[in-house]
């Protein structure tokens, strides 16, 4: 029995009944009306990835082996180092299974249809080969990602979580550095005045944060969140800043390190 606000075991198993109720009682409801493809839209998580992070299949199945005494408990949380190892030996395992299929197939095999046609995305029916030829060139696409992401994690001193405050100059927008323009280009946030906004919203395909007079210290303290939470964020300004600039000295008040990005003259 409950002593006082002390809950028995079954009366907390309940309590955690009655949540899980609840908090799948409001996913579904904040599904109601969805349109599939708006399911598929959004810069950071869609609604589709927010599913499939929910997604706790494996996790169950654990808890009933655990419940029916066939495992002892959860396997103990893995470290980076061997969560990396286990996803390249994955990685490496999967492809050789790929490879092997596809050195396999008969002229046959290869002809024989395997998908259907999809025309609201505007896909045709493909042979067994023609997917394949599609999907072949896959992973080197995504190894030009990689090679960006490594690239901007160290133009955006992405280890540091730095916020980069990044100068225009004069504001003419033919004469932003390609080297700015890029890194503008995969930035997740800019912020800055209007004015500056202006001359480089060609280049921006993340969010803008527009300062204001009022919004100032407001729009650097939310970009050194999101830097600190490992995005890349930049601050722009017209002109040359340096370290007695006002926007980097604000930037030193909330960001764990900030890097200077003057222009090039």
């Amino acid at each position: 029995m409950a002593i006082g606000d002390e809950l028995t075991t079954l009366q907390r198993r309940d309590r955690a009944v009655e949540r899980l109720d609840a908090g799948h009682l409001a996913l579904r409801r904040s599904l109601e009306g969805l349109e599939i493809e708006d399911a598929f839209l959004g810069a950071r998580w869609s609604v589709r990835e927010v599913l499939l992070h929910l997604d706790s299949e494996n996790f169950i199945d654990a808890l009933e082996k655990i419940a029916s005494g066939d495992q002892e408990m959860l396997p103990p949380f893995a470290s980076r180092e061997d969560q990396w190892k286990k996803e390249i030996d994955h990685l490496e395992e999967t492809h050789r299974r790929f490879r092997s299929l596809v050195l396999g197939l008969s002229e046959d095999q290869l002809v024989r249809p395997v998908t259907p046609p999809n025309p609201g995305n505007a896909f045709p029916g493909l042979t067994m080969l023609e997917l394949i030829e599609r999907v072949s060139g896959h992973e080197s696409a995504h190894a030009r990602q990689i090679e960006d992401t490594r690239k901007y994690n160290a133009a955006f001193n992405s280890r540091e979580r730095a916020v980069n405050v990044v100068g225009l100059g004069g504001g003419d927008p033919e004469r932003v550095p390609r080297q700015t323009r890029g890194r503008l280009n995969y930035a997740d946030y800019v912020a800055g005045p209007p004015a500056a906004l202006e001359v480089v919203r060609r280049w921006v395909r993340g969010v803008e944060v527009a300062q204001n007079e009022g919004n100032t210290d407001e729009t650097v303290s939310r970009m050194a969140r999101e830097a600190r939470a490992g995005l890349w964020t930049a601050v722009c300004v017209l002109g040359d800043p340096g370290e007695d600039d006002p926007m980097v000295a604000l930037a030193r008040k909330y960001a764990d390190a900030v890097a200077i990005h003057p222009p090039i003259h």
